[in-house]
């Protein structure tokens, strides 16, 4: 094993992952854009923001890759020290964690209007935030490879907050979901899926702060962790754009067309999930004519239930 290939290598591969996440993010967020034109303005914004901290990021990585590899190559005692792109990506991880938690959080809020549990992951939320500035502090003051253990407190904060309020979030929205029960085999399909994607971007992110931590307490002078931390924030981006996204797959598969008809008219309960919008409906046809029948002009002839899927 060479002797750069902790301190370099690390981050040249994780840069390279970094990069193939990336172009997945440009890749969903054009759908999201293309796909969701009637979204708020604010929702918009919000995702705007959120791929904008996280492309800081990415530059901070690559950054961090260039002066260590190309203009300080062969310099031992500046590769000995961490400087201004680690700081700018631990910040910018730290703030896209925090926007991507907290509209999840508001996504369970909307659907449970439960404020206790969201007052609780919102606590946890503000620690794992508090960890990263905490972070980003000490090392900035201890710059030093050999100096590192001095950011544990900080650091041990932040990832395991990270982790615990992912798995959380992910609990709790399969939580509520399970407990949706539903006749239609359609709508069952939908819930199982949103549950599906709760679980694998909530276990995701959560492994990966996990594995930040238990390598960085391991040895806190190798540069290991940071592979892991390189890829932290755009995990976080995905599972934020795939939320949105998903809402046009569920729509495609979980979703019944409706024949127009003068006198449809919708009728039954309506509950929101995850930003989709489940009405069981029932379908009246007016008979105009049910003489035959003994119905008179304008009486209901017949009424079925049917099911209408529409993420909004």
């Amino acid at each position: 094993m060479g002797i750069y290939d902790d301190p370099l290598g690390s981050i040249v591969i994780s840069s390279w992952i970094s990069s193939m996440l990336f172009m997945l993010v440009i890749r969903e967020m054009i759908r999201y854009y293309a796909s969701f034109q009637n979204d708020a303005l604010g929702l918009k914004i919000f995702v705007a923001v959120a791929v904008t901290v996280d492309t800081t990021s990415l530059i901070a990585d690559y950054a961090d890759v260039y002066l260590n590899t190309v203009s300080h190559w062969g310099d031992e005692e500046f590769i000995k020290n961490q400087y201004w792109p680690v700081g700018l990506y631990l910040a910018t991880t730290g703030v896209t964690g925090l926007l991507v938690q907290s509209f999840l959080v508001n996504r369970y809020y909307s659907l449970t209007k439960n404020w206790l549990v969201c007052v609780f992951l919102a606590l946890c939320i503000i620690a794992s935030f508090g960890g990263s500035v905490g972070t980003v502090v000490m090392l900035s003051l201890f710059n030093a490879y050999d100096q590192r253990f001095m950011a544990k407190i900080p650091v041990t904060i932040w990832m395991t907050t990270t982790a615990v309020t992912d798995v959380l979030i992910a609990a709790v929205l399969i939580w509520q979901l399970y407990n949706m029960k539903t006749s239609f085999k359609t709508t069952e399909h939908l819930i199982q899926r949103l549950m599906r994607n709760a679980m694998q971007t909530g276990s995701t992110t959560s492994v990966i702060a996990l594995c930040v931590l238990i390598s960085y307490l391991i040895n806190t002078s190798s540069n290991v962790e940071t592979a892991f931390a390189f890829i932290l924030g755009r995990v976080y981006i995905l599972t934020l754009l795939y939320n949105l996204n998903i809402r046009k797959i569920s729509k495609k598969e979980g979703g019944t067309s409706i024949t127009d008809h003068d006198n449809y008219r919708p009728r039954g309960p309506t509950m929101v999930m995850e930003g989709i919008q489940v009405q069981r409906t029932a379908v009246v046809h007016m008979d105009t004519s049910g003489d035959d029948l003994g119905l008179t002009p304008g009486s209901y002839k017949s009424q079925h239930d049917d099911k209408v899927v529409e993420m909004v």
